[in-house]
């Protein structure tokens, strides 16, 4: 306990101090949710490969996390955007084209990966407004909302139930 923020401010790994409802950090705790959100999709999850592929991502999610508070940082890269994009084509492979919205629901798992996809598009929306205000890895914005694609992929090939479709 340093009591350090006590009076409304955060320190970046830099050694500044921000206000705590600094865009900027409203996007670092967004992100930190995500991988939270994650590690619960980990924890009912039995595929090894599957899970395997979220325990990665989660230490990606530390490097995201970097590149926002370290100003200059480039952890992540375009390797890692080229891995999302390449895992989305293997596993859109086993799927039927959609023709309509999916409820999010099915399987916990499923369910899960639902919530982190929404929670996703959440930090997708802190990230972005952070980056008006904040300079950062220019590669970050292309990331997320990758990898919101990739969560929802995922709901849908780990969906143990027929997939609901949204009916009007």
């Amino acid at each position: 306990m340093t009591k350090t923020g006590d009076d409304g401010t955060t320190g970046l790994a830099s050694g500044d101090r921000i206000a705590k409802d600094d865009s900027l950090i409203e996007a670092i705790g967004a992100i930190d949710e995500l991988n939270s959100s994650i590690g619960l999709v980990r924890c009912v999850c039995a595929n090894s490969k599957l899970k395997k592929e979220l325990k990665e991502l989660q230490n990606t999610m530390f490097n995201y996390g970097g590149d926002l508070c370290l100003e200059g940082s480039l952890l992540i890269k375009h390797k890692d955007i080229e891995t999302l994009d390449d895992s989305i084509q293997s596993y859109n492979q086993s799927l039927s084209p959609l023709k309509n919205f999916v409820l999010p629901a099915g399987s916990e798992l499923t369910a899960r990966l639902h919530m982190s996809r929404s929670i996703c598009r959440r930090a997708e929306r802190r990230v972005v407004t952070a980056s008006k205000s904040h300079e950062f890895n220019p590669l970050l914005k292309v990331y997320i909302n990758r990898l919101s694609d990739w969560l929802f992929v995922l709901a849908r090939v780990t969906d143990e139930t027929e997939e609901e479709l949204w009916s009007v």
